[in-house]
C-alpha cells in the first residue's frame, strides 16, 4: 500500500460524483455529479484514496446529526495532494494527508464538502502530511485516534493498573480497548450484544480485551465479580444505545459514602435522540460523566498522526469492507446494521483499490 498510485480519472475533472446530503430531513442523500473543487491560494487539492464511514454520517442521513447541505459527506480520509495553492510553501503534490476536520469555512464532511468524492480541497492550516511510507488504510483513522485519544487521555485518563471497561465493539470501542492497554491499563473488559456483535467482540479480544461480555447476561454483576465489587476504573461508553448508557453506569466504580471514588465515564457516543436511564446510581455512587466527543486543538491531531506513524495500532482488523461510490448505499446499511466495523467509501471504481 506504500507504494501506491492512485490512478487518474479518464475524463479528469468531468462527470465526477459524490455522496451528499442534499437537504433537510431523513434521507435525501444521493450519488450526484460534482464539479472538480478550485482551490484557493492556501489549500491543496487532495486525491481521496478513501472515506471511512463514521456514525456521524449515519445520523446526518437519518437526519439526526448537525450539518448544513448541500454538503458532500465523509471526514475519516486520506488522499494525496495533486495540486497545491499559490501561497502553499511546505506540502507538495504527492504527499499523503490527512486533516483536522475543523476548518475556519466549517466542518469537513459536515458543513463543508467532504471525502465521499474523487477530490476535496483542504486548507493549508489544517493539513498534517505523513511519510510517504505510512498505509492510506491507516491514514484514514487519523480523526477516530484523535477522539480516542481526547477521550481516554485528555478528557479522563486511563491510569497504570486500571480496570478498563468499553461497552460497545464498534471503531471507536475497538480503539478505545487498544488505547487502554496502551495506557497501562491492567484489564480491559469489551461488552457487545450476543450474536449481533459476535464479529466485533471476537475482534476486539485478538486486539487486546482481556474480557468478552454481553449485554444480555448482566455485565455489571460480571464486571464486580472481576473487581472485588469496586468496578471499573474507568468506562468508555461507544455503544450509542440506552442500555449501553445504563451498562457504563452500573458498571463504574462505586463510593456509596464519604469523597467518592474515580467511578468516571467517557461518553463518546451520539444516539440521535432522546434516551431513558436510571440514574440514582450516578448519584448515590458519586460517579462522574465526561462528554468526550472533541478533541484539544491541534496537539491532539499530532499526536494522533505519531502515533499512526509508529503503528502502536493495529487498524487491519477493523476493516471489513470496502465500497465504491455507487454502493453507498449497501456500505451505510451494512454498518446500520452491524454486519461491517469499518467500511470505507472508494471513488475508484472497477474495483481497482482491491488489494
Amino acid at each position: 500500500m506504500a507504494n501506491l498510485v492512485i490512478p487518474k480519472l479518464e475524463k479528469d475533472g468531468l462527470n465526477l460524483k459524490a455522496v451528499r446530503k442534499l437537504r433537510e430531513e431523513e434521507g435525501n442523500t444521493k450519488l450526484v455529479e460534482v464539479e472538480k473543487p478550485k482551490i484557493k491560494d492556501k489549500e491543496v487539492l487532495l486525491k481521496i484514496w478513501a472515506g471511512g464511514i463514521c456514525g456521524s454520517d449515519l445520523l446526518i442521513e437519518k437526519d439526526k446529526h448537525f450539518y448544513e447541505a448541500p454538503v458532500t459527506l465523509g471526514h475519516e480520509f486520506s488522499g494525496i495532494v495533486e495540486e497545491v495553492g499559490a501561497a502553499i510553501e511546505e506540502i507538495e503534490p504527492g504527499d499523503r494527508i490527512a486533516a483536522d476536520i475543523e476548518t475556519e469555512e466549517g466542518w469537513l464532511g459536515v458543513t463543508r464538502d467532504g471525502a465521499f468524492a474523487p477530490y476535496m480541497a483542504v486548507p493549508e492550516e489544517q493539513a498534517l502530511v505523513y511519510p510517504e511510507d505510512v498505509s492510506l488504510d491507516h491514514i484514514c483513522f487519523t480523526e477516530p485516534v484523535v477522539a480516542t485519544i481526547h477521550s481516554l487521555q485528555e478528557t479522563t485518563t486511563v491510569e497504570a493498573g486500571d480496570f478498563v471497561v468499553v461497552v460497545g465493539p464498534g471503531p471507536m470501542g475497538l480503539l478505545g480497548v487498544q488505547f487502554a492497554k496502551l495506557r497501562g491499563a491492567d484489564e480491559v473488559a469489551l461488552i457487545g450484544l450476543k450474536n449481533v456483535d459476535e464479529a466485533r467482540l471476537k475482534t476486539g479480544e485478538k486486539t487486546g480485551a482481556d474480557h468478552i461480555l454481553y449485554s444480555e447476561e448482566d455485565p455489571a454483576e460480571t464486571i464486580m465479580d472481576l473487581t472485588d465489587d469496586r468496578g471499573a476504573d474507568l468506562v468508555l461508553e461507544a455503544s450509542a444505545s440506552e442500555k449501553g448508557v445504563q451498562h457504563a453506569i452500573d458498571c463504574a466504580r462505586k463510593a456509596p459514602e464519604g469523597r467518592g471514588g474515580r467511578g468516571e465515564i467517557a461518553e463518546i457516543s451520539l444516539w440521535g435522540e432522546p434516551i431513558t436511564l436510571d440514574l440514582d446510581p450516578l448519584s448515590l455512587n458519586q460517579l462522574s460523566i465526561h462528554g468526550a466527543w472533541s478533541w484539544r486543538g491541534t496537539e491532539t491531531w499530532r499526536r494522533a498522526v505519531t502515533l499512526i506513524t509508529k503503528g502502536v495500532f493495529d487498524l487491519d482488523p477493523l476493516i471489513t469492507n470496502r465500497y465504491d461510490l455507487n454502493e453507498w448505499k449497501t456500505a451505510f446499511e451494512r454498518l446500520n446494521t452491524k454486519k461491517d466495523i469499518k467500511a470505507f467509501i472508494h471513488w475508484i471504481c472497477g474495483g481497482n483499490w482491491k488489494r
